[in-house]
């Protein structure tokens, strides 16, 4: 076999052995995925609304044959109002979608009276979510203050 069969042989098998999986660690020490701390789903809150959020046991895990390292993945982004985007897709850069870029673990909104739905989700350095997607649960909260509101 000359070195280019080989190196070929070599390739492909590397190829069909390796893939990179969207998963969350899941032990008693680590939540799995991004979670709301101090909020759940149903509670009133007023203007400003402090939200805090972990992304423990959020990781990206790559498999290359019989070895696998697990290293953080990109960062979070809240979302408010808004449905999340579809695996693959890019994080619209706007107001319903916060960036959190440097590790935040909280961020401050000031919201409208009413109902409004927050969810976080990880996306890669490059703002694409992946497949599959690292949610959090999507929660409601009710405003009940209008001070310092604004769309």
């Amino acid at each position: 076999m000359n070195i280019r069969k080989i190196a070929a042989v070599v390739v492909m098998a590397v190829i069909g052995t390796g893939s990179v999986d969207a998963a969350s660690t899941n032990d008693a020490m680590s939540p799995s995925g991004p979670q709301f701390t101090n909020f759940k789903d149903g509670d009133t809150v007023r203007n400003p609304v402090i939200v805090r959020f972990t992304s423990a046991g959020a990781t990206l895990r790559h498999n290359m044959g019989h070895t696998a390292t697990t290293m953080p993945l990109g960062h979070l982004h809240l979302i408010i109002d808004a449905p999340l985007p579809a695996a693959g897709q890019m994080v619209p850069m706007d107001s319903r979608h916060i960036h959190l870029l440097h590790g935040e673990t909280q961020a401050t909104l000031h919201l409208l009276p009413g109902d409004h739905s927050l969810q976080l989700v990880l996306a890669g350095a490059d703002h694409h979510v992946g497949n599959p997607p690292i949610t959090s649960a999507k929660i409601i909260i009710h405003v009940v203050s209008a001070i310092g509101a604004a769309k």
